[in-house]
């Protein structure tokens, strides 16, 4: 019984964040922002679609976002809500 509630919990998180607003990494061109799977910083271009994780605000205010291919974290300043498209 225990595997249908956490079946249920990630269902709930994927509904979330279906029905999240859109986010983009504010401004234009290309930025330097840290990976933490790799510890490294890698560049990135700015107006890309990330989706922010909650609750994960680090000591330096960078929050940790998934974009289309890896995991950064980003100056909360930086992270822009779009709207629903």
């Amino acid at each position: 019984m225990q595997d249908n509630s956490v079946a249920l919990l990630e269902d709930a998180e994927v509904i979330e964040a279906l029905n999240s607003p859109t986010h983009m990494i504010s401004g234009s061109g290309w930025g330097w922002y840290l990976d933490p799977d790799v510890n490294q910083m890698v560049k990135t271009r700015r107006g890309t679609e990330v989706v922010p994780i909650p609750k994960t605000m680090d000591e330096h205010n960078r929050i940790l976002v998934r974009s289309s291919y890896r995991y950064l974290l980003i100056p909360v300043v930086e992270v822009e809500v779009v709207g629903w498209n």
